[in-house]
């Protein structure tokens, strides 16, 4: 395997592990944080915001279309978060 490979699998793991953190962190305070004049909706907006640029950073170090049906995904972390801790 190149070098070049290698770091690309690094950064993309560090991209992915940090930001989907801070991502599955604002979801978690939005979802346990009293509602504060919408603070409980824009701490999801910007939740999903934070996986979409992850996903779309991941795609760009790799030299891929930002434009992929795994934006979806993006969502997929505050909606667990939400059901976990709301509705369970």
């Amino acid at each position: 395997m190149h070098i070049e490979q290698v770091k690309k699998y690094v950064l993309s793991s560090l991209l992915c592990s940090v930001v989907m953190l801070h991502s599955a962190a604002m979801a978690l305070l939005g979802a346990t944080a009293a509602d504060k004049g919408g603070a409980r909706q824009g701490l999801f907006v910007i939740s999903v915001l934070l996986g979409a640029i992850a996903i779309v950073g991941v795609r760009l170090i790799n030299k891929l279309s930002a434009l992929t049906p795994w934006l979806l995904g993006a969502i997929v972390i505050p909606v667990v978060v939400y059901y976990i801790v709301l509705w369970r």
